[in-house]
């Protein structure tokens, strides 16, 4: 990421369509934790968005996921829910090929007998709304024949979720995601853990965006 060219942006981000990712384990499927949307979704969803050689699968290990990260042009907060809401469960088909690779140990372990492709998952709902920061080139600016003032991104399982982003400039505080600072080598005293969703949703306290910025620009 170019430093020179980084600027915080505040972000609004409003759910426009109904979107999932396997989470939090629930009766006979998952739930997804509607009150937040972490920033590794939201930076990649972005990349995606603006340029083909950023659709990459997550590569294996902590270092080659800390890389992959890194040589995205943003860095993000997490996106915190203002007016969320979660909707009853849905029945969903497993898309094997996309989501497993049908590799080989794949089709072993989906052939044990112990592998479901149909499973219940509670979706957020459209409508639902969010605010963070992301950390780089103002994606606003970044259309070459208009100063857009609405975004829109793919984000969940499968990208069915759709996700509209607008200007936030009254934005005074945000969370970081502590998991993914800790990919970067930070520690407790550099960014300490409020509360945690998952193993990979870390939330930390609140921050100025001073404070944020500064933190987020050490990931690289």
């Amino acid at each position: 990421m170019n430093l020179s060219e980084s600027s915080v942006i505040g972000l609004t981000a409003r759910v426009l369509t109904p979107f999932y990712y396997h989470g939090l384990y629930v009766s006979d499927g998952s739930a997804t934790y509607a009150g937040v949307i972490t920033d590794t979704a939201l930076m990649f969803a972005l990349a995606a968005a603006f340029s083909s050689r950023y659709r990459v699968l997550r590569t294996k290990g902590d270092t080659r996921y800390r890389q992959d990260i890194a040589s995205l042009p943003w860095r993000a907060s997490l996106l915190m829910g203002t007016h969320t809401q979660a909707l009853a469960p849905v029945r969903h088909t497993t898309d094997i090929t996309r989501e497993g690779g049908y590799t080989e140990r794949f089709r072993r372990s989906t052939g044990s007998g112990n592998y479901k492709t149909t499973f219940l998952v509670h979706e957020i709902a459209a409508g639902s709304e969010y605010e963070g920061i992301i950390v780089g080139i103002d994606p606003f600016k970044a259309i070459p024949f208009s100063s857009a003032k609405k975004l829109v991104i793919r984000v969940g399982a499968g990208r069915l979720g759709l996700l509209e982003l607008t200007p936030n400039p009254t934005l005074k505080q945000v969370r970081l995601n502590v998991a993914t600072a800790r990919l970067f080598g930070s520690d407790e005293k550099q960014l300490s853990e409020d509360y945690r969703v998952l193993d990979t949703i870390r939330v930390s306290h609140s921050l100025s965006l001073d404070q944020a910025k500064s933190i987020l620009l050490n990931w690289h």
